[in-house]
C-alpha cells in the first residue's frame, strides 16, 4: 500500500489536470526555500479514496535554510498568518498551508522535540495524520504499522496535547460521518470530555463557521451522549461508532396528482 500511495502522490503533482499545475509553482517556489515535506490530510484520503476523491487542503512542513529569508518571501507573495505558527498561501484552487518547521505548534508548546521533519510522526493529534511525504526524496515516512490501523478505519489519537480541542472533536465527528472511521478508546475518552465541558451547541456552532457543508447535525446527541457516557466508564476497548446514532431521513414522495 505505500508504494500505490507514493504513486498516486506522484501522479497528483504530475498532473495537470483540476488546477495542479498551481500546486507545482507553489511547491517550486516553497522548496527554493528548504527541505520539503507534506504531512497529513491529503495523504491519508489519497490512501483512502484516490485522487478522484481528495477535495481537501494541502499541508506543508519546511525546514528553511534561513527561517527570516523564508519569512520575508512569505509576506512577499501575500501569505496569511494562520492561527498555528503557519501560513495559508495564496491560491488559485487549492488551500495550501505551510509551516516552518521549528514553529510547528507541539514543539512551540514542548510536547513533542520537533528538530527534524521526521520527528512530525509524533506531533500530530490523530494517529492516521501521522505520515509525512519528502519531497526532496519522493517517499513516505509514517509510523510502524501505520497501513494496518488505517484500514481497520478506527480512529485515534498520537498526541493528546493539541491548540483546539474543540476543533479536533468536531473533526473526529466529521471523519466518522464523511470518511467511515470508529473512534479508539482514548479519542472516545477525548471527545467525551470535551462534549462535557463545551457542550453540543458549541460543536454545532463552531461546525458551521469553520465548514462549508454541516454534518453533526445529522446526529441524535441525546443517543449518542448516553452511549458514549457508558462506552467510556466501563472503559470498552471496542470501538465506539458514530454512524450508530445517526437520525433517519425520511424521503418525500413526490406528489402524482
Amino acid at each position: 500500500m505505500e508504494r500505490e500511495l507514493e504513486s498516486k502522490v506522484q501522479y497528483f503533482f504530475a498532473s495537470r489536470y483540476r488546477g495542479r499545475e498551481d500546486v507545482r509553482d507553489t511547491v517550486r517556489e516553497l522548496r527554493r526555500h528548504g527541505r520539503l515535506v507534506l504531512v497529513g490530510g491529503m495523504l491519508r484520503d489519497l490512501a483512502l479514496f484516490g485522487n478522484t476523491g481528495f477535495r481537501s487542503d494541502l499541508d506543508f512542513v519546511i525546514a528553511p535554510y534561513d527561517l527570516r529569508s523564508f519569512e520575508k518571501y512569505m509576506t512577499a507573495i501575500g501569505a496569511r498568518v494562520n492561527r498555528f505558527g503557519g501560513y495559508a498561501l495564496p491560491s488559485r484552487k487549492w488551500q495550501i498551508d505551510v509551516w516552518p518547521l521549528e514553529r510547528t505548534w507541539a514543539n512551540v508548546a514542548g510536547h513533542a522535540k520537533v528538530r527534524t521533519v521526521g520527528d512530525l510522526r509524533r506531533a500530530t493529534f490523530f494517529r492516521c495524520d501521522a505520515i509525512l511525504y519528502d519531497l526532496d526524496h519522493r517517499k513516505l515516512k509514517t509510523t510502524p504499522d501505520y497501513f494496518g490501523e488505517l484500514n481497520q478505519k478506527v480512529l485515534e489519537i498520537n498526541l493528546r496535547p493539541n491548540p483546539n480541542p474543540k476543533g479536533n472533536t468536531v473533526r473526529a465527528f466529521r471523519y466518522a460521518l464523511m470518511k467511515g472511521f470508529r473512534w479508539g478508546p482514548r479519542l472516545s475518552d477525548f471527545v467525551n470530555e470535551v462534549l462535557e465541558r463545551e457542550g453540543w451547541n458549541e460543536l454545532l456552532e463552531s461546525e458551521w463557521h469553520s465548514f462549508h457543508t454541516q454534518h453533526l447535525e445529522r446526529i441524535r446527541f441525546e443517543k449518542l451522549r448516553k452511549a458514549l457516557q457508558a462506552h467510556v466508564s466501563e472503559g470498552l476497548n471496542t470501538p465506539f461508532d458514530v454512524t450508530n446514532f445517526l437520525r433517519n431521513v425520511q424521503l418525500a414522495l413526490p406528489n402524482l396528482h
